[in-house]
């Protein structure tokens, strides 16, 4: 019997830890949810414009044979939302204009 309820415990477990990482990358707007693989255009339309925007570009290499790598530049841009100062601020990572990450930062501040 003993055994019978470390198991269940053990499926509990991995099972709350799945679900966890599953809702990991999306974020809840006033005009929707996103997540991985949204479009920037997406974001914008149901977030509405960041708080606070910052681009870089990401340099990647590709290998296309076992002699030969390719170099390639994505564009990178970080669109962070500040839920005020009862709430983390959500940070929104985008690669090429999709949603790639969605993370969490410290809590908000006060909006003048």
């Amino acid at each position: 019997m003993k055994k019978n309820h470390v198991l269940c415990f053990f499926v509990l477990v991995v099972t709350i830890l799945l679900c966890s990482t599953v809702f990991a990358d999306s974020f809840s707007c006033p005009g929707g949810i996103i997540s991985d693989g949204d479009k920037s255009p997406d974001v914008f339309a149901k977030c509405g414009p960041p708080d606070f925007r910052d681009s870089h570009q990401e340099e990647v290499s590709q290998r296309v044979d076992s002699d030969t790598k390719k170099t390639i530049y994505i564009a990178v841009e970080e669109w962070t939302y500040n839920l005020g100062p009862n709430q983390l601020m959500r940070i929104v990572v985008l690669k090429n204009g999709t949603v790639a990450e969605i993370r969490t930062g410290k809590y908000g501040y006060a909006k003048p």
